[in-house]
């Protein structure tokens, strides 16, 4: 029997995946870049439909997916609302931080509960510290810095408190803001990591975004820190070792952005802001420069 194909709008593609709109279903179509299992992509669909049974804001996912291509092709409810914009100040605030952060320590909080026998997402382990699976990747005088860096997480014991199944790209373009409600999308990169990364990934981004559109001002990221962690105490327990990595993991993403970056772009005709991007990624993580300046975070709790 012939495939019947639905009208689909592209919405995004080149990154990591290819994500359409099918206007027919009224749900998102997207197609998983090569190499991607359909064993990963189940747990994901699982993880996903967990957080919504538990009352968590996130699209369903379709257990049905299919593979094409050697792609995996997977089904996601559509949710009709608008993307975070930083320039307006009734979604840029500490309401929206401090609801960032209840968010995502309610997703931690349910990975303490969230158990598999058997693992098939990508797993951080002291004997497998590329847990992004980037290293072979880089270009070779960033490899020392990467190396440097997840070296510092096997002093850390793993324990539920601060280790589990997170988003791993928690930043606010995978936020959408639905009335005064916020859903989690993309959980393609979900990982078994340590809860920082997922912080840190939401204040590089946010302190990235508020510099780049907004005028900088010094009270931003104390109001930024503070509101988030109010909310995410409200529903999980901010260990002391989270807060503690959240400076490893800021110059981990650091690196990890600057390998998309030369993977993604066209390196031989970059337009001044990415020349200005990759040198800047470059001497910071060169030289060690704190994100932000900031080296404690523990100020904001």
């Amino acid at each position: 029997m012939k495939r019947k194909h639905s009208k689909q709008v592209r919405l995004t593609g080149g990154l990591q995946n290819d994500v359409f709109y099918d206007e027919d279903y009224n749900r998102v179509v997207r197609q998983s870049k090569l190499g991607k299992t359909k064993e990963m992509v189940l747990q994901e669909i699982d993880f996903i439909n967990f957080l919504h049974m538990q009352g968590v804001n996130v699209p369903r996912a379709d257990r049905n997916f299919r593979e094409e291509d050697g792609r995996v092709i997977t089904y996601f409810e559509y949710i009709d609302g608008e993307q975070i914009d930083v320039t307006n100040p009734n979604h840029w605030n500490k309401h929206l931080f401090e609801q960032w952060g209840k968010k995502l320590g309610k997703m931690h909080s349910l990975a303490k509960q969230y158990k598999l026998s058997e693992v098939h997402r990508p797993a951080w382990s002291p004997n497998r510290i590329d847990v992004f699976g980037i290293r072979d990747q880089l270009v070779p005088n960033m490899k020392e810095f990467y190396d440097k860096h997840m070296e510092k997480l096997v002093q850390f014991q793993v324990t539920s408190d601060a280790f589990g199944i997170i988003h791993n790209d928690f930043h606010q373009g995978n936020i959408i803001l639905v009335g005064n409600s916020l859903f989690t999308i993309d959980f393609d990169d979900c990982a078994f990591n340590w809860f920082a990364q997922d912080i840190a990934t939401a204040f590089y981004h946010a302190y990235w975004q508020q510099n780049s559109f907004n005028e900088m001002n010094e009270q931003f990221i104390e109001t930024f820190m503070v509101n988030f962690f109010k909310g995410y105490k409200l529903e999980n327990l901010l260990h002391n070792d989270i807060v503690k990595q959240i400076p490893i993991f800021l110059k981990l993403r650091e690196i990890f952005l600057h390998h998309l970056f030369v993977q993604k772009w066209d390196m031989n005709r970059l337009e001044e802001w990415q020349k200005y991007t990759l040198v800047d990624l470059e001497n910071k993580i060169k030289n060690d420069v704190p994100y932000a300046d900031l080296i404690d975070f523990s100020i904001y709790q």
